[in-house]
């Protein structure tokens, strides 16, 4: 059983994961807390975003393997789900739907980074 992480959960890379890293990619990961910009019930592999911290660069990691992740904060939102599998890949949605703003494409405004993840989910 693997754990779904839903958008805007706080997570980190696991230590068992961290060890198999190069020193420079470890170094860079480790002790950060990044957070989950898909919902990984809708898509397996989600997208994290570590914000800069300190000296360090803020970094976008595509379709990271939730095996790799551990949690630290629970999204605002919704409920981290055990995904439930009977030798078919289901999974179970068990949060809140938050109504989101976007700018209409021909208004003339900038949609924000999230607002652009949100059309790609």
């Amino acid at each position: 059983m693997s754990i779904a992480f839903p958008l805007d959960a706080k997570v980190r890379f696991t230590q068992e994961r961290l060890s198999v890293l190069t020193p420079r990619d470890r170094q860079g990961l480790a002790g950060r807390i990044g957070v989950t910009q898909t919902d990984s019930n809708l898509c397996r592999k989600p997208t994290v975003y570590f914000p800069t911290d300190g000296t360090r660069l803020e970094i976008r990691l595509f379709r990271v393997d939730p095996k790799h992740l551990e949690l630290v904060e629970e999204s605002p939102n919704s409920k981290i789900t055990p995904e439930l599998t009977d030798g078919e890949n289901h999974s179970v949605r068990t949060h809140d739907t938050a109504d989101v703003e976007t700018s209409a494409p021909d208004s003339g405004g900038k949609l924000s980074q999230s607002e652009m993840d949100n059309l790609f989910d």
